[in-house]
């Protein structure tokens, strides 16, 4: 049988030199153009990426691959043909695909590109709008995700049904709205096993009334909430909670900013605050990306059970910042 593309018709010895000079972005182009060209592509050129992020859009998926001393090659996937630059043309022209001009699902092009690239984790996956069925079976068969981000315009609904299938594959998860209708929804969801979770609800509206109470249960290695309905007040009674042993959870490092002046007195009251001048470095008892965490000064309170806990804020340009530190 002959084929259609004359790069294959060589020898594979001969091929060997050609894929040695062909840069990242056309040995994943090539790859795309068959199975066979997809194993040509592994077993000629071994290739390694550092990581592989995904952009989620209403009619497109973008995928970057990040190689080594910075080199990045993306690719987009349209899922509407009229929607896509030059799309006759696109797999000669640029890196921009249809299932129409290389017969791959979205799922497809996904697995072939983390197969070619030897990448199976995914560093990072950014939802913005909700994406076709193809796409979703696409993102919902993922099973190693460092960094979700779900952002404002993506509805409730849908928001909910990526955490719940998600959740359990990632490690750290960025919200940009509290998509639950009810208390009991959010603190199921705050109990995920997560090293980082940063809730930011700048415009979106929260369906039920939210209190600092809501995160006692919140077992995240760190919490940063921005931009949610908080206060001095809420926040000392959070305080309190801890250094009574109210607080059954695995976190470590709690951030919240407040749109009010932050009085020490208010903020440390009960809490036996001891001020503390030295400068030290927190480290998580687990492994983190992050590097450690460099603390100078702030007030230590310490629980009857030993535990150390040091509390810190500083003034932002319209907001203050509030982290709660307990060390391991």
């Amino acid at each position: 049988m002959t084929t259609p593309f004359p790069l294959l018709r060589l020898p594979r010895l001969a091929l060997i030199p050609v894929f040695e000079q062909m840069e990242e972005r056309e040995i994943i182009k090539f790859s795309l153009l068959s199975k066979r060209a997809s194993n040509l592509s592994k077993s000629l050129r071994k290739l390694s990426a550092s990581f592989i992020h995904l952009l989620v859009e209403r009619d497109h998926l973008d995928i970057g691959v990040r190689f080594e001393m910075y080199r990045e090659v993306g690719l987009s996937y349209y899922f509407c043909p009229e929607n896509a630059p030059n799309s006759v043309n696109a797999v000669l022209q640029k890196m921009t695909f249809t299932h129409g001009n290389i017969g791959l699902t979205a799922t497809q092009l996904l697995e072939r590109v983390q197969d070619v690239t030897n990448c199976e984790s995914l560093k990072r996956v950014d939802m913005n709008r909700v994406p076709r069925f193809d796409v979703c079976v696409a993102l919902f068969s993922l099973k190693n995700i460092r960094e979700l981000h779900i952002g404002y315009g993506v509805p409730n609904s849908f928001a909910k049904k990526a955490l719940g299938i998600l959740s359990p594959v990632t490690t750290e998860i960025t919200l940009y709205k509290i998509p639950f209708e009810s208390r009991e929804e959010f603190q199921t969801f705050l109990k995920s096993n997560l090293n980082f979770l940063a809730i930011h609800s700048y415009r979106a509206e929260i369906s039920f009334k939210f209190s600092m109470d809501d995160v006692l249960v919140a077992n995240a290695l760190k919490l940063k909430l921005r931009e949610v309905p908080s206060s001095v007040k809420g926040i000392n009674q959070f305080f309190l909670n801890w250094l009574q042993n109210k607080w059954d959870s695995r976190m470590e490092h709690f951030s919240v900013n407040v749109y009010e002046h932050v009085n020490e007195n208010n903020l440390l009251k009960g809490l036996n605050a001891v001020p503390c001048l030295e400068q030290r470095t927190f480290h998580y008892s687990t492994q983190q990306d992050t590097p450690p965490k460099t603390i100078n000064g702030g007030f230590d309170v310490r629980r009857d059970d030993g535990k150390l806990a040091t509390i810190k804020f500083e003034a932002g340009v319209e907001d203050e910042i509030i982290d709660f530190y307990v060390w391991p």
